[in-house]
């Protein structure tokens, strides 16, 4: 097989998808898939025929054929139409005389008779005459056969070229015009022109290849495949939202089929208490796809995490939620807060399915997609403390000085936008709203399937043991405390340790068992309400691992301190202003340590001046347990 055997229209089935043939040039063939992800592959022919051998590959359908021959004869050049009409006339006159047959003296006076009713001055001899009627009749009467062939099969301009010079070609191209920071046309057009030339000198007289003109090579850049110019010079995720192709999805046809989830940077800035900006928080939240309800969404501070994950996935099954429920699939992308094994278990346990979307891919789970989009054009973009979008629409708006929100204040503004306006106008997609279309799906003989925050407790809580001292419990230098907890651990038959458990998405949370009496739990309380409530495990490592940086001790105090200080760095930091400034700061030396939080070199040990150690302080070799 070769090139011109694969044609374009044509479907094939491969690597399990559907693909369609769309342009066949040289050795090579570009196929984008029809269904499914959006795919496009350009294979050599060879790799192709392989694959057609072992079975990989299978033609499903062939090229589209056009049976209307007007549809053909619209597409010819004025020239080639003028041509094609002078043959029908006589083929039509001659079919009618002879109806196919050609005496050879009649039909000669029939083409002469013919020629002056058109004025024909170049009139047909008798064999050429004969060789139409032979195509017209052997082509079943088809008026396409009267074509003339002299117009050549459309190709490619750079095929139309010498060997060589295409070769030479695809090589200038490749090295200065397909990659990330692509050289102008016309350096491209001269970097040819100069190759060529060079090639030549090279060359005996008699066999020096003729250079194309600079319009030509203009043109052969020009006819260069889009997606793959776009592909080379700026990447795959940009040649996909620029190329890509779309499906009206199948809205499902029952409640909790599908629940798409994602967790957004919200595009506030919000202060604490005192009016001290923190950051921008995130959002998780939980979409069921068939109403487009929201049915469940966490705002905090706390980066994406598997905990963070979690807490929203409680809110969406628990049955204290009325719009709560079991799916039969959630669809989450590849971050990181949403692979782990902890959460298919947990999903897996309660009779769902967890699929993951492609890296790149926002299509997969375009209602969430679309949920903060409309969130962010509405209502956030106009918060006082917004970042926007961009810098180009936040122009000499700061945001930092005007931002003025707590973080409960934007739940709130948040929860009443979804609630009175979101889930009760009129959604396009669904001809009604959230809210009555819930309604409607409601089946009083399959109810959603919900769980009490009891039941869920046994698949979200994490456990460990710990001894009870001066009516606490101790882990990961968090502390809780309660009246349960002297109960406990003096209540016969006297344990050693205690089983507490805890939910990693909310440190403030934890409660306490006997080993002997392992089904009664007892309620805690944290020992430090104001840093404990609501953080996650996640952030509370990092927060440990800050200090440990500084090398400070575990304490309340600096804990908040150092978790604000991730916070910012996470909220200003990651834009290139911020990054540049930072950078321009360290460069002028102002960013040096003081030497008391100087680590010390690996190859060097030192250690702080005027510090008194302790007989039993480990060295810094040593392992801490925190």
């Amino acid at each position: 097989m070769n090139g011109s055997d694969f044609k374009i229209g044509e479907h094939y089935r491969y690597r399990g998808q559907r693909f369609q043939v769309l342009d066949v040039r040289q050795d090579t063939v570009q196929l984008r898939a029809t269904e499914g992800q959006r795919v496009v592959l350009r294979q050599t022919v060879d790799i192709l025929v392989r694959a057609m051998k072992r079975g990989d590959l299978v033609k499903t359908q062939e090229a589209a054929l056009i049976a209307d021959p007007q549809k053909i004869l619209a597409g010819l050049p004025k020239r080639y139409l003028l041509d094609f009409d002078r043959r029908l006339h006589y083929v039509q006159g001659l079919m009618a005389r002879f109806h196919g047959h050609m005496p050879k003296d009649r039909a000669s006076l029939e083409i002469s008779e013919l020629a002056k009713r058109i004025n024909d001055i170049s009139i047909p001899s008798f064999s050429t005459a004969r060789r139409w009627i032979k195509a017209f009749c052997t082509s079943g009467l088809m008026p396409t056969a009267l074509i003339p062939h002299k117009r050549q099969k459309s190709k490619h301009r750079l095929e139309r070229q010498p060997r060589e010079v295409q070769q030479l070609i695809l090589q200038q191209m490749d090295a200065l015009y397909l990659k990330p920071e692509p050289a102008c046309k016309t350096e491209v057009i001269d970097a040819i022109i100069l190759a060529l030339r060079e090639l030549n000198d090279n060359r005996p007289s008699h066999d020096r290849l003729k250079v194309p003109s600079p319009s030509t090579l203009n043109r052969i850049i020009l006819e260069h495949d889009a997606y793959e110019r776009t592909l080379a010079q700026k990447g795959s995720k940009y040649a996909q939202r620029q190329h890509g192709w779309t499906r009206k999805r199948p809205r499902p046809a029952r409640l909790f089929a599908l629940v798409e989830a994602d967790t957004q940077q919200m595009h506030v800035l919000v202060v604490d208490e005192e009016g001290q900006v923190i950051g921008r928080p995130y959002l998780t939240a939980f979409l069921e796809v068939s109403t487009r309800m929201p049915i469940a969404w966490t705002i905090g501070f706390n980066p994406p995490s598997l905990d963070t994950t979690l807490k929203a996935l409680k809110l969406s099954m628990s049955s204290d939620n009325p719009f709560g429920g079991v799916a039969e699939r959630y669809v989450f992308d590849s971050g990181a807060e949403f692979i782990g094994d902890n959460l298919r278990r947990i999903i897996g346990m309660l009779g769902g399915e967890v699929c993951y979307c492609e890296p790149g891919t926002g299509n997969q789970k375009p209602h969430i997609e679309a949920f903060f989009g409309v969130w962010s054009k509405e209502i956030a973009h106009m918060l006082p403390g917004t970042t926007f979008s961009n810098i180009a629409a936040r122009g000499d708006y700061n945001s930092e000085d005007h931002a003025c929100l707590t973080l409960k204040a934007l739940d709130d503004i948040f929860s009443r936008w979804v609630k009175e306006v979101y889930c009760e106008r009129i959604h396009s997609s669904l001809n009604t709203s959230p809210r009555m279309a819930w309604e409607a799906a409601q089946n009083p003989m399959f109810p959603p399937r919900r769980h009490s925050l009891s039941e869920l407790h046994h698949h979200f809580l994490r456990a460990f043991t710990a001894s009870a001292q001066q009516g606490r419990l101790r882990h990961k230098s968090l502390f809780w405390t309660g009246p349960a907890v002297a109960y406990l651990a003096n209540r016969e038959p006297k344990a050693e340790k205690l089983v507490v458990f805890y939910d990693p998405s909310d440190l403030g949370k934890a409660w306490a068992s006997h080993p002997s009496y392992p089904e009664e739990l007892m309620e805690l309380q944290p020992v430090d309400p104001d840093y404990q409530e609501g953080l996650t495990l996640h952030l509370h490592q990092e927060t440990v691992k800050r200090l440990r940086a500084h090398r400070q001790s575990f304490d309340s105090g600096r804990a908040r301190a150092a978790r604000v200080e991730i916070l910012r760095d996470l909220a200003y930091l990651k834009t290139t202003a911020k990054r540049r400034k930072y950078y321009q700061t360290k460069e002028h030396g102002s960013l040096e340590h003081p030497k008391k939080f100087r680590l010390p070199r690996p190859n060097r040990p030192q250690k702080p001046d005027n510090y008194r150690f302790h007989g039993k302080t480990p060295g810094d070799d040593a392992p801490v347990e925190v």
